[in-house]
C-alpha cells in the first residue's frame, strides 16, 4: 500500500451505488429531457449518484487527422465525439439546452440522486472556442501546429496560468449554476496534479460534500483531490478467469497488487466490469452474450460486495446485450441503445429484482459498507473467497467463477453461482444453496 494517506471523503460514499448514465445509447432521442424522465428508474433499482457522461459542445470538426482510430473505424462518420471538446460552458444542441440540464439535476436531487458531470480536461477539439484569443491554451509544435494526445486530440497546456483560471471556473461555474455534486474527470492522471487540488479546494469552498472520481489511478491524486480512482484493468482480469479459465486466485492476486501500488492508505476505487469505453463499438460482443448473463450476474453480486464503490454502467439493470457506441446517436448509426423492452420480459423483471437485492444488500451490511476485507484460500481453485468484517459482524463469500456445479462447504453452487454466508448460514445466494 502507497504510504500517500487518502483524503477523507464523504461519508456518503460508503453506501453509495454508482450509475453511469451515457445519453447517446440510454434513449433513442439520446436527449436530457428524455433521460430525465427515466430517473424514478434509476432511483428505484437502489442506485445514489448518476455519473452524466459529457453533454457540453463536442467539436463538429471534419478534418480526420483530430479524429481517434477509434471514430474513424466506427464509420458512422460522426464528427462530434462527447470527449473532444469545443465549448466547455454550453450544452450541446444534441442533447438540449442548458435550461434541460439545470432541470435534470433538480428532478435527480427531488428523487434523493446526486449527480456528477464528466470533465475532459487533458484535451479539446481543434476549433475549441477559446482557441482564436487564445492559441497558447494548448501546447504547440515548433511550427506552430498543436501537440497532439493519444487520441489525436489538441493537449490543453497547464503551463498557461491563464488556461488553468479558465478550467477552474468551469468547475465552479458547474457548482454555483447547476448545483451539481461531483466530477468524474477524465484521464485525470495526465493533467498536473496541482490543478486538480487547486479545483477541488476552489469548488469545495462553494459545497462541501462534493465526491471527486479519477479516471486514472496515481495514488497521490487521492491526497487532496480525488475520493475514487479508476481500477482499468479489473475487468481484464475478471475476464481471464471467466472466459479463459485461470484460477479464481488470480483475482486475488491482481486486486492484491493494485491496493498496493495504486491506492494511497484508506483510499478506494470504483468497482466495475462494464462503462462507456469497454461497450463501444458495432462490432464487440457484450459480457451478457460472453461470459453470459449468469456470468454478469456473478459479477454484479462480486462488485457490491467487494471492498469499493460499486458502478453500475446503464443496462445492466435490464441485461441489456446490445452494442453502444461513442459516435453513435439519433443521426448516425442505428440500434445502438440500451433495448430498455428487455425489462418487460421474465428474465429481464429478474434481473432488476436482483439488482435491487444486491443495491439494498450494499448498504444494510455494515462488514460491506464500511468493514475490512480480507481473503481466504478455498478447497477448490474454481471457487473465490474473501471476508468483510466490522463491528463484530464478519461475512464470508463464495463465488464460483466457473461454467461448473460444484460443491463446498456444504453448499450446492450452480455456474456461476455465489454466496454470502454469516455464522456458516446463507444471508444471500445466487444460484447457489444449502446442501
Amino acid at each position: 500500500m502507497s504510504e500517500i494517506t487518502a483524503r477523507r471523503s464523504p461519508e456518503y460514499l460508503d453506501k453509495a451505488v454508482i450509475y453511469q448514465l451515457f445519453l447517446r445509447p440510454f434513449t433513442p432521442a439520446g436527449t436530457l429531457k428524455s433521460a430525465e424522465k427515466l430517473l424514478p428508474h434509476i432511483k428505484s433499482i437502489g442506485a445514489d449518484i448518476v455519473y452524466l457522461c459529457p453533454c457540453f459542445a463536442a467539436d463538429d470538426d471534419e478534418d480526420r487527422a483530430y479524429w481517434s482510430g477509434r471514430q474513424i473505424a466506427c464509420k458512422l462518420n460522426n464528427p462530434k465525439n462527447p470527449y473532444r471538446m469545443k465549448d466547455y460552458f454550453h450544452v450541446d444542441e444534441e442533447y438540449g439546452s442548458e435550461d434541460d440540464l439545470k432541470d435534470f439535476v433538480k428532478s435527480a436531487h427531488s428523487l434523493g440522486l446526486r449527480v456528477i458531470f464528466d470533465l475532459v480536461y487533458f484535451h479539446c477539439g481543434p476549433k475549441a472556442v477559446f482557441l482564436d484569443e487564445h492559441p497558447d491554451f494548448v501546447k504547440r509544435n515548433p511550427d506552430g501546429s498543436p501537440v497532439l494526445g493519444e487520441w489525436r486530440f489538441p493537449q490543453l497546456n497547464y503551463e498557461n496560468p491563464e488556461l488553468c483560471d479558465y478550467m477552474w471556473s468551469n468547475m465552479e461555474y458547474f457548482v454555483r449554476e447547476f448545483d451539481v455534486d461531483g466530477y468524474r474527470c477524465d484521464v485525470a492522471d495526465n493533467v498536473p496534479l496541482f490543478f486538480w487540488e487547486e479545483g477541488r479546494r476552489r469548488i469545495d469552498r462553494l459545497k462541501p460534500d462534493l465526491m471527486m472520481l479519477n479516471e486514472g489511478f496515481a495514488p497521490e491524486m487521492q491526497r487532496e483531490a480525488f475520493d475514487l480512482n479508476y481500477d482499468f484493468f479489473f475487468k481484464d482480469n475478471l475476464m481471464k478467469v471467466l472466459q479463459k479459465g485461470a484460477p479464481a486466485a488470480h483475482i486475488r492476486e491482481y486486486r492484491d497488487e493494485y491496493e498496493r501500488v495504486h491506492l494511497a492508505k484508506g483510499g478506494r476505487s470504483i468497482l466495475c466490469f462494464d462503462n462507456h469505453d469497454f461497450a463501444n463499438g458495432v462490432d464487440i460482443t457484450r459480457f451478457e452474450k460472453d461470459p453470459g448473463s449468469e456470468a454478469v450476474e456473478l459479477l454484479l453480486f462480486l462488485i457490491h460486495t467487494m471492498r469499493g464503490v460499486p458502478f453500475i454502467y446503464n443496462g445492466y439493470e435490464v441485461g441489456d446485450a446490445n452494442n453502444h457506441c461513442i459516435w453513435g446517436n439519433r443521426f448516425h448509426g442505428a440500434n445502438l441503445t440500451i433495448e430498455w423492452e428487455r425489462a418487460l420480459t421474465e428474465k429481464g423483471q429478474a434481473r432488476l429484482e436482483y439488482v435491487k437485492t444486491l443495491t439494498a444488500f450494499h448498504k444494510s451490511e455494515p462488514a460491506i459498507y464500511s468493514g475490512d476485507m480480507s481473503w481466504f484460500d478455498t478447497l477448490d481453485s474454481r471457487v473465490l473467497g474473501y471476508e468483510r468484517s466490522c463491528e463484530g459482524q464478519t461475512l464470508r463469500f463464495l463465488l464460483n467463477m466457473s461454467r461448473d456445479t460444484l460443491e463446498l462447504e456444504g453448499i450446492k453452487f450452480d455456474s456461476f453461482g455465489c454466496a454470502a454466508l454469516e455464522n456458516g448460514a446463507i444471508k444471500l445466494a445466487h444460484r447457489a444453496e444449502k446442501l
